[in-house]
């Protein structure tokens, strides 16, 4: 239980001074009787708040730009889920209503996070929630949550600004006018012809990564317009006004790879964090959904749009855009196949792929290759409105004619707009890998540690915030390919070795484990001693608490309701979250003297509040205000 803190009321300081006087009420020395006051009458007293109901789990959407940093203030952003909503329910319990045409009110609000309970999990078994986070200035974004039961987890989905550069981050995203595309071309649109260029044959909107991101990496994309292209909405009505052009460019961040693995695993602005949905998917396959990982040669999202808000969808029947991308050249393939010489495309493919995309078990490698000219590169694309991304087509690597260019060119037709990706999908390794992560004294960790899987073009980062357990890690798509593993801490590789005779040994100092993620299975993972750092105990509790006692005669005690807690190292920004938290009562392991921020909803308001913390064992009340009911009672005796 956390502090309280005690308040005389008015009720209470008069009582007090009625006890006082108790002795006084016979003769005086004036022999005066004294009457003593009635203590009946008529007070105002609160009536103590009702508790939230306890759910089965709870789950925060957080939604950020592209550098993990918070929105800009007033920005509005909407949660649209596109599975089931079946047990997902609002904050204080409230079921999530969604129908075909409208939204539940409650997943539209200008603080970019979403607090959400989930009721209805059966025991061993997980709810799986895909939705799209949509902004006006941004690209949306699309991510899914798992949750079991007791579980609490966090998702953060990163926007990208519309038009968008940074030394930090290898995105760049610009928005045009269709007429400021090409200075020499008049541009006209109508919405029976179609785009009317005049004599010219095509207009392009051209995006590349800057060099300053050298180092890190290199690519780019071209979108490219033909004369007469039509601009469709998904309803099949055409555009009643020419739309502006967005195109934005997410670099595979190979040449960081490739140039020195340990910078890159640390690197918190990494690119492929906005992939849309993640790397470790299912897609169709044969008719048949298969389980696996992309590796990625870099992705592109196009929007046309107008001032209406109309958005392109198709070009027309049979009508078609182009899509250049540059691939860095130090890009690798998990199933290396070329064509060649006389090779149709489909049958250099058929070798190496299946219908689907998808490689095939004959071609998969366990080191991945460089990827070369004449490569077969496959192209997805993702619809945001079920969160799936589809095979479109084959590409091809081919060279751009400059022998010190370091990237390849893959060029493709579209004819739909959405995200659209260079990827290899390799089925995974194995069902399931699961592992224990324990302390330098062999106890089950307690520290705010995430797993991190990194190899060329693929990363993820299994956060502290979104696993079930800080003392276990567990990945359901396991690639095939092999991956280094890193366990992080306040961006610091901790990962001592692995008890036992797979992989790095336990010898106190930090290592990286190297392989088949399968191998880990069943195995420990042991951490580093930490340096020194006291660590603390912290009991957490969150009340709901009256915002009115004061105005009555008789306030009403606070009453412990659950609610979801995200814990921050310094400031709220993306990269210091350590953990979340849900429920009412918490014992939080902290170090001892670092500042920490409690970031908690308030079920009864709909906001979120922050109470920045010292790293000690003194009790924490984190109180959630609310305007409580009263009543008139007669003959009250006694206040708070």
């Amino acid at each position: 239980m956390g502090n309280k803190n005690l308040k005389l009321t008015k009720l209470a300081l008069a009582l007090g001074l009625t006890v006082g006087l108790t002795g006084c009420f016979s003769d005086n020395d004036n022999d005066v009787t004294i009457t003593p006051p009635d203590p009946g009458g008529e007070q105002t007293v609160v009536v103590p708040p009702t508790a939230v109901e306890l759910a089965d789990g709870g789950f925060v959407i957080t939604v950020t730009d592209s550098l993990g940093a918070p929105l800009p203030d007033g920005t509005s952003v909407e949660v649209i889920f596109n599975s089931s909503v079946d047990g997902l329910q609002t904050a204080s319990g409230t079921a999530i209503a969604v129908t075909n045409t409208a939204n539940d009110p409650y997943n539209t609000n200008t603080t970019g996070s979403f607090s959400y309970t989930v009721d209805g999990i059966a025991a061993d078994t997980t709810k799986t929630f895909s939705f799209t986070v949509q902004s006006a200035d941004f690209l949306s974004n699309t991510a899914e949550v798992s949750i079991g039961s007791g579980e609490t987890l966090t998702e953060v989905v990163r926007l990208t600004a519309r038009n968008f550069t940074s030394t930090d981050i290898p995105v760049v995203a610009e928005t045009k006018a269709l007429a400021e595309l090409n200075a020499d071309v008049t541009v006209e649109y109508s919405a029976t012809g179609g785009l009317d260029l005049g004599d010219a044959t095509e207009i392009t909107l051209p995006v590349n990564v800057g060099s300053e991101q050298a180092e890190k990496a290199v690519g780019g994309a071209e979108v490219i317009l033909p004369n007469g292209t039509e601009f469709v909405q998904a309803n099949g009505e055409p555009l009643q006004s020419a739309p502006a052009l967005t195109v934005a460019y997410f670099a595979n961040e190979a040449t960081a790879v490739e140039g020195g693995a340990d910078s890159a695993a640390t690197d918190q602005t990494s690119s492929l964090d906005a992939f849309p949905g993640g790397l470790n998917l299912a897609v169709a396959d044969g008719g048949e959904s298969v389980e696996g990982n992309f590796t990625t040669g870099g992705f592109v999202a196009i929007e046309l749009v107008n001032e209406q808000g109309e958005k392109v969808k198709s070009f027309g029947e049979g009508k078609s855009i182009k899509v250049a991308m540059k691939v860095d050249k130090t890009t690798r393939t998990p199933c290396p196949t070329i064509q060649q010489d006389g090779e149709s495309i489909a049958d250099a493919a058929n070798r190496g792929f299946t219908e689907a995309g998808v490689c095939k078990e004959s071609a998969l490698v366990n080191e991945p290759a460089l990827v070369q000219v004449g490569q077969i590169f496959p192209v997805w694309s993702y619809e945001e409105s079920n969160g799936q991304w589809s095979f479109e087509s084959f590409g091809v690597v081919a060279d751009d004619g400059n022998a010190d260019s370091t990237t390849y060119n893959v060029e493709v037709e579209v004819d739909h707009l959405s995200y659209w990706n260079l990827d290899f999908f390799a089925q995974r390794g194995c069902n399931i890998s699961s592992f224990n992560i324990v302390d330098s004294d062999g106890e089950p960790s307690t520290r705010f540690t995430s797993v991190q899987l990194l190899t060329n073009s693929y990363r993820f980062d299994a956060q502290p915030w979104n696993r079930a357990a800080l003392n276990r890690a567990t990945f359901r798509n396991p690639p095939r390919f092999d991956v280094e593993v890193r366990v992080l801490e306040n961006n610091v590789n901790v990962l001592d070795g692995v008890q036992g005779d797979t992989g790095p040994a336990v010898d106190n100092t930090a290592a990286v484990y190297s392989g088949a993620l399968c191998d880990l299975n069943g195995l420990t993972l042991q951490l580093t001693p930490t340096e020194n750092v006291e660590v603390v105990t912290k009991p957490v509790s969150t009340f709901a608490v009256c915002s009115n006692n004061d105005d009555a005669d008789q306030g009403a005690d606070p009453v412990l309701s659950p609610t979801t807690v995200q814990l921050y190292r310094g400031a709220v920004l993306a990269n210091n979250l350590q953990d979340s938290y849900y429920g009412s009562e918490f014992n939080i392991e902290l170090d001892s003297g670092v500042e920490y921020t409690f970031r908690f909803f308030n079920t009864f308001t709909n906001t979120w509040e922050t109470q920045v913390e010292t790293g000690s064992t003194d009790a924490l009340s984190l109180n959630m205000l609310t305007q409580c009911d009263t009543q008139t009672v007669t003959g009250v005796t006694g206040g708070n």
